[in-house]
Parts: C-alpha cells; structure tokens; sequence
C-alpha cells in the first residue's frame, strides 16, 4: 500500500510517500533519504521501498526541495530548509508509527550528509536510529565542485551552478558557504554502517575512511567494482542485503575496510 501526503512547515511544503506492508504487522519503519538530484520515485527510493517492504516494514520517503514533486522554487533551495525537511519526515515517521521503537535511516550522497549534520536532533526524537549511509558526501562543498568541475573562485564568481540532468536546480554560492560550515566529517554519536563503491568518482575514498576512522563504532563496507551510483552488476543487490541485514542485526558479516 501506497499513499502520497504533503506536509507543512511554515511556507515549507515536504512531498511525501508512504509505503506499507499489504498484510501483517509492521516490524520496523525506514526513512529513505535521497542524493542531489534525486527524488522519491528514483531507482534507488523505489527499490528500498520494495524491499523494506517484504520485511514487514514502513518506509517513508521525501523530496528536498526543487526535488523530485516539491512544489518549491530555487530559493528554497537551502542548506536550513533541507533540514527542517528532513526533520519533518521523521517526525512524521515517528508519529505515524507510534507502537515501533526505532527508526531506521537509509540515506545516499547528499541525504547522508543532511542525516549526518542533523544526527543530534534525529537521536532526540524517541527510540534509537539504525544507520546506513552510503556514499556520504561528508565534504559536500568538495562534492559539489567535482560534480560541476569547478573551482571555488570560479563559483564564486559564477554566483550560482546550474544542474539540469532531472528536474533543473540551481545552487547559489551562499549555500556552498553553508555547507563549509556544516561539515560531516566529524565524531557522531551513533553506529552506523558506511557503503562506498570501491571505484566512486565523486566521493574519495580517503574522506570515507577517515570517516571510519573517527567514528569507532561505524562499520566500513566497500562494494568492490562499484561507482558513485552502483549501476554495476551485483552493487545494488549487495547494498540491499547489506542494509536489511543491518537494519534487521545491527551486523554485517563481511570484513571491514581501513
């Protein structure tokens, strides 16, 4: 079962959809999170959704906005908004599913950075949170520049990027100054399991194991001949058990990376 709702956070409007289960109990409910230029209804949302699914579990997703069915123009397009974005889905998660616990998080590129910089509110909410980032652009502002090919002068300059491969989104320099502030490399309070394609040319490998290595209760898993969006043979079916084993254990049983 499916339902789309809209919430509200003063002149915010978050696009929402629901996924449930058609039948049974609802063991866990999973909120997934989408990368720049994603989107509920893209490959990775949708096939998260599915899958959580034949777990008996919820799962919640949301656009950004200027993402995916936001009804927001670029100027909402900010590193506050985005965060009081994803702090009302997940209060939604926790209100809609009281009689569940914890609260599961799914996050990719830039949704993993926003969880990660939000990660003290997100643990306030009640119960615990279970993890999985993957390919955490945790120098977003470092991401951003490799995305586009640019410099930091010359975005500066430009005042603002242009991206246009979904919906068109611009990207003012202010919120390149945001997310220098707003770093996500850096001790969190939460284990969590971190997959990174062995050959992702967009996040290095050395920001992911840095990573790793600050945060002692994280998990490292490299998906080996995997790119930053895991279209490779056997990468996806790899994440998906990984993230339900995690989600379900709170383990994986591979060898960790340093």
């Amino acid at each position: 079962m499916e339902k789309t709702v809209m919430l509200s956070r003063g002149e915010l409007q978050i696009f929402c959809k629901q996924t449930e289960p058609d039948f049974g109990d609802i063991r866990r409910v999973v909120l997934s999170v989408h990368g720049l230029g994603g989107n509920t209804d893209d490959a990775i949302q949708s096939s998260i959704a599915e899958e959580m699914e034949f777990f008996s579990s919820a799962t919640i997703r949301f656009d950004f906005p200027v993402h995916g069915r936001s009804p927001m123009t670029d100027e909402y397009f900010t590193l506050e908004n985005c965060r009081i974005s994803l702090m009302a889905a997940a209060e939604y998660a926790k209100q809609q599913y009281p009689e569940v616990e914890d609260l599961c998080i799914f996050a990719t590129g830039f949704g993993a950075y926003m969880v990660l910089i939000c990660l003290e509110d997100l643990v306030a909410l009640p119960g615990n949170i279970h993890l999985v980032v993957q390919t955490p652009s945790v120098l977003m502002h470092e991401t951003l520049l490799s995305m586009k090919h640019i410099s930091r002068p010359t975005f500066q300059a430009m005042g603002e990027i242009r991206f246009t491969s979904r919906r068109p989104l611009t990207v003012k320099y202010s919120f390149y100054e945001d997310l220098l502030e707003n770093m996500a490399l850096a001790v969190h309070p939460i284990p969590m399991l971190i997959l990174h394609g062995e050959y992702d040319d967009y996040v290095p490998m050395e920001h992911i194991l840095h990573l790793r290595r600050i945060n002692e209760d994280a998990k490292l898993v490299i998906i080996p001949g995997a790119s930053h969006r895991f279209l490779e043979e056997g990468a996806w079916d790899m994440v998906l058990d990984l993230t339900r084993d995690w989600f379900e254990f709170q383990q994986v049983l591979v060898t960790d990376w340093e």
